[in-house]
C-alpha cells in the first residue's frame, strides 16, 4: 500500500555536504561510505554523485556492494574499499575488479593467496586499537604484517595501507587508540612495510580531532546530513539533510483516511504518539502505525504530508525523529524499504 509515498533525495545537498567535509578534513582525503544502500538513499545514484563531485575513495563495506559499484560503471580510477569479509568470499572476482581489501587475519591473507587472481590484491591491514571490531590484536599484528609482506614479495598482493576503527567514546579513549595505531604502524615499518595510506577516523573524530585524520577520513552518515544523537542538529556541523519522506493521504480498506506507509515499509511503530508530520495546516501527530498504513487525524484524500526533511518548510527533521524515538538518524533512514519510490533532485 506504499503507492503515494515518496523519498526525495537532494543530490545537490549531498554534494554540498561532501564539499564541506572535504574542507574540514583537509589535507587528509575523504572516503564517502555508501554501505546499507547508501544509508537508504540509493547506492548507485549516491555513488555516482560522489564521483561526479571529485570523490576518489568509496567505502562499500562488503565485496558484494563493491562489485555492484563496479558493474554500475564506477571505474578503477575510483578506489573502492571493502572490509566486512566473510569466511567464503569470492576473492578472485573482487581482486580482479580492483576492490581494496581490509584484512584482519592470516586466514584472510591465505585466502587471498589461494584466490588465483590475475592482478595483485591491494591490502589494508587492520590493527585492533580497542574497539574490538575485527582487526589483529597487538600480539597478532607482527605475524599479520610478515605474512602480508610475504605475499607482496611473491607478487600476489600490495601492502598498501594500515587502518583501524576507534570507538569515539571519549577523548581519552580515542587518544589511546591513536597512540596504539601509531605504535602498530611503527612496528610494521620496522618489519619492512611501507604504507601508502593510513586511516583511522570516521565521522565525529574526523571533524573534531585533527590528530585522528592521518591520510584519509571515512564518513558515511555525515555525508547525508545525518548527525549523531544527543540533539546535535546537522546545521551545527555545517551539513544539510539530504532525504525528504512524504506521502499523500488515501482511503483505506475500511473507509478511513490513512497514509500508505507502515512498519512493513520500514516506518517504526514507536513513532505513534511521539512524532508529528507537516501538513498544509501545520504539524499533526501520528496517531497510529500499522503494517501498511499510518494514521494522522484531520486529513482528506490527496493531502500531502511530510514526515521529515531538511526543516526549511517547517517540517520535522530527521534528527527530531531520532531524538523523539530514542534512536539515531541513520536507523530511521536505513529501515525504509527499497521498494519505496525514490526520486533525485539535481541528477
Amino acid at each position: 500500500m506504499s503507492a503515494g509515498t515518496e523519498i526525495v533525495v537532494d543530490l545537490d545537498a549531498y554534494r554540498a555536504n561532501l564539499a564541506t567535509l572535504e574542507t574540514a578534513v583537509a589535507p587528509a582525503g575523504l572516503m564517502a561510505v555508501v554501505k546499507a544502500d547508501a544509508y537508504g538513499h540509493g547506492l548507485i545514484p549516491m555513488a555516482r554523485a560522489a564521483v561526479e563531485s571529485g570523490i576518489t575513495w568509496i567505502g562499500a563495506l562488503d565485496l558484494g556492494t563493491g562489485l555492484e559499484l563496479r558493474s554500475a560503471g564506477i571505474g578503477r580510477e575510483i578506489s573502492i574499499f571493502a572490509w566486512l569479509l566473510g569466511p567464503h568470499e569470492d576473492y578472485r572476482t573482487a581482486i580482479n575488479a580492483g576492490i581494496d581489501l581490509g584484512v584482519s587475519t592470516i586466514h584472510q591473507l591465505n585466502q587471498v593467496a589461494d584466490a588465483g587472481a590475475r592482478t595483485r590484491a591491494r591490502l589494508h591491514l587492520k590493527i585492533d586499537t580497542g574497539l574490538h571490531r575485527n582487526g589483529a590484536s597487538e600480539q597478532e599484528w607482527p605475524a599479520l604484517v610478515r605474512r602480508a609482506l610475504e605475499l607482496e614479495r611473491e607478487g600476489i598482493a600490495e601492502v598498501y595501507a594500515a587502518w583501524t576503527h576507534i570507538a569515539e567514546a571519549s577523548d581519552d579513549e580515542d587518544s589511546e587508540a591513536i597512540s596504539r595505531f601509531d605504535a602498530a604502524v611503527a612496528t610494521a615499518e620496522s618489519l619492512g612495510a611501507r604504507f601508502s595510506l593510513r586511516h583511522l577516523a570516521a565521522s565525529a573524530a574526523g571533524l573534531l580531532r585533527s590528530d585522528s585524520r592521518f591520510d584519509l577520513v571515512r564518513m558515511g552518515a555525515f555525508t547525508f546530513g545525518i548527525s549523531p544523537g544527543g540533539g546535535i542538529a546537522p546545521d551545527e556541523l555545517g551539513l544539510v539533510p539530504v532525504m525528504t519522506l512524504s506521502s499523500h493521504a488515501v482511503e483505506g480498506p475500511d473507509g478511513s483516511i490513512v497514509l500508505p506507509i507502515g512498519f512493513g515499509d520500514g516506518l517504526s511503530s514507536v513513532v505513534a504518539g511521539r512524532v508529528g508530520v507537516a501538513t498544509a495546516s501545520g504539524r499533526r501527530p501520528i496517531e497510529a502505525v500499522g503494517l501498511d498504513f499510518a494514521r494522522v487525524d484531520g486529513l482528506a484524500v490527496g493531502d500531502r504530508v511530510v514526515f521529515f526533511g531538511n526543516g526549511a518548510a517547517g517540517e520535522p527533521t530527521l534528527q527530531e525523529w531520532a531524538d523523539s524515538t530514542g534512536t539515531i538518524g541513520e536507523e530511521v533512514v536505513t529501515r525504509l524499504g527499497k521498494h519505496l519510490h525514490r526520486s533525485y533532485l539535481g541528477d
